[in-house]
């Protein structure tokens, strides 16, 4: 095999940020890369797995998911240009996930094309809108401090992804063997930050004394150590928590879970009810931002990005506002309410949280009640689909969803009380999951890995590639469709906006998605019987648990 000097600098800066997967679309640019890990690989030193994604939209949901389960920085090598436009959406869904990723291209040598304005033609101009950073390389720099400045950059906090693209000669430089060794590597530190000690006895005194107090939170559970530490907050608060699905950031099944109302059309009670808004790493949705809470509410913000990609949470400025690591606030913001709690506010409290618990337990009940009562009913109902789904799996599996018209009913019935065992997307760009699986599988080897989609996410997420990758490197999954034959989440905004009730997008006589699964040598299996929910989903499983990837196409009700 050849030997790349760049490359082997490029492998080296990888193993010193723990990067263990390079998901990888194979062109004539990663060449050099791709002999590199193989040689290392081979030799019995130390290299970055390649991970061959037959899609390049696939390389970048893949490295999402991966470090959503694992924590650590990722790599993705594609095409030049190519390449790029067709990672397409998951690079948006990786910066509002806040993904540490690191994209490397090659480029040829000066161009000569311009845009229509004559401008010289600039590859990072692709990517600038959806990285922290982007870099050309020139063949003057070293490629140690930019891959060096790039990762540093991508691991700092707020995490996000870069982008570098590395000139052919650079990359394709052979080794010179009287080239000096390569440079120590210094990664950039972070002191950590000081918590202002009156900021926090402000926000405890409010909280103490608020009537009804929400904490809402979003992705402080990437940590997974703040789980528990969120909970013994909420619990000395006696505050119910409101958290989205994109972390298993509070146990759904905690007495202060809030819950929402089964009848649809409600909107968000907590919300609405609340008189002080705790927000802990929190972002508002992409696609449709969450009902706002009443303006005369007091605002407590706790993040590590207050200021939201300039757009503050509601369009308003909190009235404290403490930036940091929530991991090391929460805990600190707990013994500052402990500290100035009377024993009259303790018994108030452990009287609310009796009536909390009354409160959710009913909420959960009635849930429970509804899907139960669709256990006979057809075409399959999302509600009894997700109840069983709970009932299937452990406490230890891995959920990775992507449902969006069903979304709500998940997040009550597909119960989740451990750090790590739910995760899902932040952006808008759908497809995410199946890939997203795979990084997860890889990063997770020993956990059952399930992903939850709608079929238009089935199709969108190329699930060709996710499949094969999937079976090459024994990364097995199971892969369960919410096939409600139609966009039902655009749908549903025409009938509400518009009062529209067919817009033509139905996928009436929908593709045969278990024949997909079957050509890529994986279980597949068609459900349109309520009581063959739950013999497919065991089927489904134990292939997976034997090393076979598997899909279930659960035909629902068209919407």
């Amino acid at each position: 095999m050849e030997e790349y000097d760049n490359a082997e600098d490029l492998i080296e800066i990888f193993n010193a940020y723990g990067i263990e997967h390079l998901f990888f679309n194979p062109g004539i640019d990663n060449v050099p890369v791709l002999e590199t890990v193989s040689r290392y690989r081979a030799t019995g030193k130390k290299s970055p797995r390649g991970i061959l994604c037959l899609d390049e939209f696939v390389t970048m949901t893949a490295a999402h998911g991966n470090y959503m389960a694992s924590g650590k920085p990722q790599a993705v090598s594609v095409h030049s240009e190519l390449g790029i436009l067709q990672i397409g959406g998951a690079l948006q869904n990786a910066q509002w996930g806040r993904v540490p990723v690191i994209i490397f291209t090659e480029i040829q040598g000066p161009t000569r094309r311009v845009t229509w304005q004559k401008e010289p033609f600039d590859q990072g101009k692709m990517v600038r809108n959806f990285v922290k950073w982007d870099h050309q390389l020139t063949d003057k720099e070293d490629i140690q401090e930019a891959l060096q400045t790039a990762l540093n950059i991508a691991t700092t906090e707020p995490y996000g992804p870069v982008y570098l693209a590395i000139p052919r000669e650079v990359l394709w430089h052979k080794a010179d063997k009287s080239r000096d060794k390569p440079k120590t590597l210094k990664k950039a530190g972070i002191p950590p930050e000081k918590v202002k000690l009156e900021m926090l006895a402000k926000a405890a005194e409010i909280l103490i004394n608020a009537e009804n107090p929400l904490i809402i939170t979003g992705h402080s559970g990437r940590n997974p150590d703040t789980v528990p530490k969120l909970i013994e907050l909420a619990e000395t608060l006696c505050a119910r928590v409101l958290t989205s699905d994109t972390r298993m950031n509070f146990p759904n099944t905690h007495p202060l879970a809030a819950y929402i109302p089964t009848i649809a059309g409600l909107g968000n009670p907590p919300m609405a009810n609340t008189d002080v808004i705790l927000a802990i790493d929190y972002d508002l949705p992409y696609a449709s931002p969450a009902a706002g809470p009443p303006a005369e509410m007091t605002f407590i913000h706790i993040d590590i990005d207050m200021f939201k990609k300039g757009a503050p949470l509601w369009g308003r400025k909190p009235d404290i506002a403490i930036e940091g690591d929530s991991g090391r606030i929460i805990p600190a913001l707990t013994r500052a309410i402990k500290e100035k709690l009377t024993d009259d506010r303790r018994a108030q409290f452990k009287k609310c949280f009796k009536q909390l618990e009354a409160e959710h337990n009913n909420l959960a009940s009635e849930w429970q009640s509804l899907a139960e009562s669709h256990s006979q009913k057809k075409p399959i109902s999302a509600h009894w689909l997700s109840k069983c789904i709970s009932e299937a799996i452990d406490d230890d599996t891995i959920i990775v969803n992507q449902t969006i018209s069903p979304s709500r009913i998940v997040a009550h019935l597909v119960q989740r009380s451990k750090p790590g065992t739910l995760l899902s997307y932040s952006g808008g760009c759908i497809g995410w999951a199946i890939g997203a699986a795979l990084g997860v599988k890889l990063a997770a080897p020993d956990k059952t890995v399930v992903s939850l989609m709608g079929d238009g996410a089935f199709i969108y997420g190329c699930p060709e590639a996710s499949l094969w990758s999937s079976g090459f490197y024994k990364a097995p999954f199971l892969s369960i469709i919410f096939d409600n034959q139609g966009y039902g989440a655009i749908k549903g905004l025409f009938r509400e906006k518009h009062d529209v009730d067919n817009m033509g997008a139905d996928i009436y006589r929908p593709p045969d998605y278990t024949k997909i699964a079957q050509a890529c040598h994986a279980y597949g299996r068609t459900v349109e019987e309520p009581a063959d929910v739950i013999p497919a989903l065991k089927e489904g499983l134990e292939r997976v648990r034997s090393g076979q990837p598997a899909v279930l196409d659960i035909r629902l009700e068209p919407v």
